[in-house]
């Protein structure tokens, strides 16, 4: 633990000399100013991220990745060059309300970290995963070790032979970068490292915007705590119910607390909130370079993750027209253009078939709300709907989907809804007026409308998605209302209660979510016992060595308890993750994801490890260009090892590895 403490450290020192020197050096250079320390900081480091990973995919398509190391050098000189820029602090506030912020962000950021850090870690038997960390988190592992690889296009870990496709990969290349330059543990990067970094940014990123935006120093604080710490009013039904705070998605949402679960999610809210920041400032100025910076933000946000891309892009196009129509000003929707330009350009070439991005399922969420046992439960609702339907009250219909409908919305938002105060003072403002709040009204409401429009094509419940971006603009809207009440309120105890309710009233579900991840066994390991071996696979095989592993088979988690080997726990990319070498399909539900259509294939492997015939696994080994299988715990073939082109190359008590070899 001291030791991945250290090098946590190193990371985030290295992090401010390449993301944080090298976004200040382009800020510098476009002449963006004033900026205060938290600004300078929290801007440059997300611009400096942002650079640092395109220029990242750029060499890559040109195959010059050894370049990559002229951007921590150039960071360096940045650095040392403006260092007592960098370190001017100028935090001119009272004492107290430094306390308070440093408080929010110290508490807000342990909170989020320390869901995803106890993951990945060696313990006794092994590395543990708790949550879904043991598939999501060893996909994104898997990748960033495949991106290490001098190859391009990028290639699927999980489905050897194949490019990747209809994913937004920047933020793993991000990481893998990172690992890849300075040696760091990708288990490290992703589980502990990044979630720090993020987390401040997140937190720091929220600040900033919102106190541009409402002028307000306290509405920042509360964006922060809105941000890090509101949860949904599940607790209301868990509390009752179960006797817990539990609850945090049983509205279906997931909470912005729990982001850094999802690195593309988490990145893109500090991408976004960093645009929104620029974005306000160019509609102030209207000047060249921040016309490019909003430009850059935006247009890159799509390949971290193709929502908020969406969403930006959709409100831009608003604006943009309405500016035309209204004032003939062009400027906006040019802006759009280059945005949509630059997005496009990133986006289309890792893009394969995937047109049908949406299906119109107006209501698949609420509906599912209602009656999921795991949810509401609410079978009654659903039948009287049904009953109502048949007999033609279309009144009565009516009133039960508007009831569901508000439940999903405010069960989602808890305390969050507080608001819909600024949104009223807003749109009582004529929001067309101020081109910024036309453009954050209109993401906001298309980030709620739609999940409740839209399902995803290919998994359903991907879309729900969106609907954390409507939490995010919605806590700000929320801290500027609670900025607003506070402010109406004379007595400094009366100020200090008002702000209590809201806490206790915001935080149950968030600390029944932090009770839930630590009282509870992880689910799934990796024992050392595989993990040596896959060592071993590392060492012995080239880079684009194909191992092929045996069909999951659901059944055998049943034979141990938690947590249990991860082969057994689902279909994950595992060994790609441990071992850096592509898997002939593994993980089927991410492959299906991505569009590949791979069923067939997951289907053959299936039948020809029940094959008696060794003359048809041969030819399969062959046809396919296997170099290694791997098999643990009892998996084997039905035909007899010896009379198939196999060599056995690793013998542990649970672990066989077999080369291909020709007889």
């Amino acid at each position: 633990m001291f030791i991945q403490i250290i090098f946590g450290l190193l990371f985030l020192a290295l992090s401010l000399v390449i993301f944080t020197a090298l976004g200040f050096g382009i800020i510098k250079l476009l002449k963006v100013s004033p900026l205060s320390i938290l600004e300078k900081y929290t801007l440059s480091t997300v611009v400096g991220l942002v650079v640092f990973t395109l220029l990242a995919y750029i060499l890559a398509v040109f195959n010059l990745r050894f370049l990559m190391w002229v951007i921590p050098l150039a960071g360096l000189v940045i650095f040392f060059k403006f260092r007592k820029e960098l370190f001017r602090f100028n935090f001119n506030y009272p004492k107290k309300t430094v306390i308070i912020f440093l408080t929010v962000l110290a508490v807000g950021v342990t909170g989020q970290v320390v869901v995803n850090a106890p993951s990945g870690f060696p313990y006794s038997e092994g590395y543990y995963f708790w949550s879904s960390h043991g598939h999501d988190g060893i996909w994104h592992v898997a990748l960033m070790e495949e991106m290490k690889s001098n190859v391009f296009p990028f290639q699927n870990p999980e489905y050897a032979g194949h490019k990747l496709q209809n994913y937004h990969f920047f933020v793993d290349l991000l990481m893998s970068e990172m690992g890849r330059l300075f040696r760091f543990s990708s288990f490290d990067i992703y589980f502990r490292f990044i979630p720090v970094l993020f987390s401040l940014l997140l937190g720091l990123g929220s600040f900033i915007f919102v106190r541009l935006w409402s002028k307000s120093f306290s509405a920042g604080i509360w964006a922060m705590i809105f941000t890090y710490f509101a949860g949904s009013f599940g607790y209301l039904l868990t509390l009752p119910r179960y006797g817990n705070l539990n609850g945090e998605a049983i509205f279906w949402v997931s909470q912005t607390q729990s982001v850094l679960g999802n690195p593309p999610h988490a990145s893109a809210f500090i991408i976004l909130t960093a645009f929104l920041y620029f974005f306000y400032k160019y509609l102030q100025n209207r000047t060249n370079n921040l016309f490019l910076l909003t430009a850059l933000l935006g247009g890159t946000v799509i390949e971290f993750k193709v929502y908020a891309g969406t969403l930006i892009l959709g409100g831009l196009l608003i604006v943009g027209l309405w500016e035309i129509l209204s004032k003939r000003y062009f400027k906006t929707l040019l802006l759009f253009f280059t945005t949509l330009v630059a997005a496009l350009i990133l986006y289309l070439p890792n893009n394969e078939s995937s047109q049908e991005f949406l299906v119109w399922q107006p209501w698949w969420f609420i509906r599912t709300m209602v009656v999921v046992p795991d949810r509401l439960n609410w079978l009654d609702m659903e039948l009287r709907r049904q009953t109502y339907l048949s007999e033609g009250n279309i009144k009565r219909v009516i009133q039960l989907e508007t009831t569901a409908l508000l439940i999903f919305l405010f069960g989602n938002l808890g305390m969050r809804f507080l608001g819909f105060l600024a949104v009223g003072q807003y749109l009582k403002g004529n929001i067309f007026k101020h081109p910024f709040n036309l453009f954050f009204l209109s993401v906001t409401a298309a980030s709620f409308l739609l999940p409740v429009l839209f399902v995803q094509k290919g998994v359903a419940w991907n879309v729900i998605q969106y609907n954390q971006y409507f939490l995010l603009f919605f806590g700000f809207l929320a801290a500027v209302s609670a900025s607003i009440l506070i402010a109406k309120i004379k007595s400094s105890y009366a100020k200090f209660f008002f702000s209590l309710i809201i806490m206790v009233l915001a935080v149950p579900t968030q600390i029944g979510l932090l009770w839930q991840f630590y009282s509870n066994q992880p689910l799934s390991k990796v024992t050392f016992e595989e993990v040596k071996a896959l060592e071993s696979l590392r060492e012995n095989s080239t880079e684009n060595s194909i191992i092929l592993t045996a069909p999951f088979n659901k059944y055998e988690r049943d034979k141990y308890y938690p947590p249990v080997p991860i082969y057994s726990w689902y279909d994950t990319g595992y060994i790609s993750a441990f071992s850096g070498r592509r898997t002939w399909a593994a993980d089927q539900e991410q492959v299906d994801i991505m569009g590949y259509k791979a069923d067939s294939l997951f289907e053959e492997r299936k039948l020809i490890f029940g094959d008696k015939s060794a003359d048809n696994i041969n030819q399969f080994l062959g046809k396919y260009k296997i170099d290694y299988v791997y098999l643990v715990w009892g998996q084997k073939f039905a035909a007899d090892v010896r009379d198939l082109d196999l060599k056995e190359i690793y013998n542990s008590q649970n672990v066989k590895i077999y080369q291909r070899v020709s007889k």
